[in-house]
């Protein structure tokens, strides 16, 4: 709806660059433009794909978009605060911040190009460190500010749907699963949930049925101990919640877990400790066009710093091997000049039960 069209076209093949061009009644509409289909899916590949979070509207950084289009990725994950809005009360308001981003060339051409993939956080679902609780209807704005996400996002699934709104949902490439979270729909302080019992449910099942080498838990907000010192935004403000989940991946023996999130105005990558099986490693950016900064948290109480960066506008870039006997993941943090600042391998062997 709001006047898009689909276009579908079928028999394309996997792993290939393709060229294409829209034209109108024989009128071209574009220039030429590339984009490579994914590898085939549920068989091991080298993949590149790109996520960050922290994506205000700043002119003078919006350079941004084309170095990320330099940079080719596979896909791109924009992980929240995908643009500011803070008003949820007011539809034309939320239509207006994102046709202001959707409309402007280098974003334009980089999305042409690129498998976009999306969740919100609180700038673009409520206002800071929203709370909206459990009800699906309650406060009233939920469901259309969830209406005005799903005209701007072409992402393969949005939570249950009409019955039960939300934007998580998951997707496959190569033999790597990404599981996309929906971290404020249902936030409920006093039930002590950040996902709500449908989506913690829906998550369970499908980690447990998962065959994939590598599986991405994709959060708005960051899973490491002590990352917002003070503030229970995170995961911090639902520590039995995250302790369930942890639990449940160690106690169904399921390896390869690498923990996804943004919101905080860095690129980072931490370790998380557990007595229970093996370290869960977290890797974050939210700062791509973003002016304002957060501090580098090196010491904080229940997870270890690795690498980080702050000076600049950066995305992280997470480069895929699962051909490898030891299947890899090399996590990179390029600045907004597409200079690599920081760099991490993480190992399957690192992430196993057994």
């Amino acid at each position: 709806d709001d006047y898009t069209g689909v276009i579908q076209i079928s028999n394309l093949k996997p792993a290939t660059q393709y060229r294409y061009q829209l034209s109108i009644e024989g009128e071209p509409q574009t220039s030429q433009l590339d984009f490579r289909t994914m590898p085939k899916a549920g068989e091991p590949a080298k993949f590149e794909i790109g996520f960050g979070g922290g994506a205000g509207y700043t002119p003078q950084f919006n350079h941004m978009w084309t170095t990320l289009a330099k940079q080719a990725p596979a896909a791109f994950l924009m992980m929240g605060d995908n643009v500011y809005i803070d008003d949820p009360t007011h539809p034309m308001t939320q239509r207006y911040c994102y046709y202001r981003r959707q409309s402007e060339p280098l974003w334009k051409s980089f999305i042409a190009s690129t498998a976009m993939y999306s969740i919100y956080d609180d700038h673009d679902f409520g206002v800071n460190d929203c709370i909206p609780g459990p009800d699906i209807d309650e406060p009233a704005w939920k469901r259309p500010v969830w209406q005005v996400f799903k005209q701007n996002w072409n992402n393969p699934g949005f939570g249950g749907g009409e019955k039960q709104p939300g934007c998580w949902y998951d997707f496959q490439i190569a033999d790597v699963h990404f599981i996309m979270l929906d971290g404020r729909y249902y936030r409920d302080k006093e039930g002590g949930s950040m996902l709500g019992p449908v989506q913690k449910t829906w998550l369970m099942e499908t980690l447990k049925k998962s065959t994939a080498t590598f599986k991405i838990l994709a959060s708005p907000v960051p899973w490491s101990p002590g990352v917002k010192p003070g503030s229970k935004d995170t995961w911090d403000g639902f520590n039995d919640e995250r302790n369930e989940i942890f639990s449940f991946v160690h106690a169904n023996q399921i390896d390869g877990v690498v923990l996804l999130a943004a919101d905080r105005h860095r690129s980072d990558l931490r370790r998380i400790p557990r007595k229970d099986g093996y370290a869960f490693n977290e890797v974050m950016s939210s700062r791509l066009t973003n002016v304002h900064t957060h501090g580098l948290v090196e010491n904080a109480k229940g997870s270890e710093f690795v690498i980080g960066y702050n000076e600049k506008c950066s995305f992280g870039l997470l480069n895929f091997d699962t051909t490898a006997k030891d299947p890899t993941i090399q996590y990179t943090i390029i600045n907004i000049d597409g200079e690599p600042v920081g760099e991490a391998t993480l190992k399957l062997s690192q992430m196993q039960s057994r």
